[in-house]
């Protein structure tokens, strides 16, 4: 079987990846049209990389505002089937929109969701219930590998960092009451003495973005993956992002930081127990000096609990079953 897969935004190709290579395993064709961070993210996985004509399935993540997974649903429409699998619980209609438009234009044949949640909030979106299939994110069946606790420093605090300003001046995109530099610049001044902070760039930051914060107790965290960050991490601290789900379920603690909400929590992991959310600068300052004293006042739900593994197999037998009808 041939099977075209495509992606562009860190999320969108962590979601792809693992279905990928489940498809790899079995024998099949399998190439990645991607652009991107998706790029580079498929270097390192070893998933050739190119054109396909007459593929038999098309797999690909969602990215807000023009992509390649937009590019590619558009061009396979009435020749493959197409998939598309979530990655996060934000920005459904613009994943499959024109921008700023709300048309659904580019609305694949079945969109593989997480959860109920995300099945729910979709339907209020007006997506059609009938092309929402459950199944989990695969992203999530293996991404606390490769994260450890064996060489764990508890004096060092990692910011994982978010392009939010940016994204916001996306159209169709709210603008937020806290971007990444104010939430940076809290947890600076709310840093124990003794302590450091090191930030992890997205995929899609400038390298330089944060020099005017940097010095002797802020530096820029130079592992070479996110994992080895995240391993050598005692706290690990962001706004909404999937990173902090994945350090949980690697035993991590965890605060997800994000003043001034509006709407729901669109880190569900908040809302079901599995991570913890802050909301102000002072709770912020109270929790770092609990967490510098040996102690963590929150208790958190087991993530496997409520999100369970078998989601990239679950992925893999949607797209099977359109292949035979």
């Amino acid at each position: 079987m041939k099977v075209l897969i495509s992606a562009q935004d860190p999320g969108g190709a962590n979601s792809v990846i693992p279905v990928a290579k489940a498809f790899i395993e079995r024998g099949d064709e399998v190439v990645a049209q991607v652009e991107g961070a998706a790029r580079d993210m498929c270097t390192a996985r070893d998933i050739p990389q190119g054109d396909m004509h007459d593929p038999d399935v098309v797999v690909v993540g969602t990215s807000g505002g023009p992509s390649i997974e937009k590019q590619v649903t558009e061009a396979m429409h009435g020749t493959a089937p197409v998939i598309a699998v979530l990655d996060f619980w934000s920005n459904y209609w613009q994943r499959f929109s024109n921008p700023g438009a709300k048309d659904f234009a580019y609305l694949p044949d079945i969109v593989c969701v997480i959860d109920d949640i995300a099945k729910e909030e979709m339907i209020a979106e007006g997506f059609p219930a009938e092309r929402l299939v459950i199944t989990g994110n695969p992203h999530f069946d293996h991404f606390a590998d490769g994260i450890t606790r064996t060489d764990e420093d508890q004096k060092r605090i990692l910011f994982i960092s978010q392009p939010i300003r940016s994204d916001a001046l996306l159209p169709g995109f709210a603008t937020p009451t806290t971007d990444e530099y104010q939430m940076l610049e809290a947890i600076r001044t709310a840093l124990p003495e003794g302590y450091n902070l090191f930030i992890r760039l997205h995929p899609r930051d400038e390298r330089n973005k944060y020099d005017r914060y940097l010095d002797s107790r802020v530096h820029m965290a130079s592992e070479a993956t996110l994992e080895e960050a995240l391993s050598k991490s005692g706290l690990i601290i962001g706004p909404a992002t999937p990173v902090l789900m994945q350090a949980t379920a690697a035993g991590k603690k965890v605060l997800c930081y994000g003043p001034s909400l509006q709407g729901p929590d669109e880190l569900v992991s908040n809302r079901a127990g599995v991570t913890t959310r802050i909301d102000s600068p002072e709770e912020l300052k109270r929790v770092l000096a609990a967490y510098a004293e040996g102690t963590w006042p929150f208790e958190n739900r087991p993530l496997r609990e409520v999100w369970p593994t078998g989601a990239t197999e679950r992925v893999v037998e949607m797209a099977l079953s359109l292949t035979t009808q």
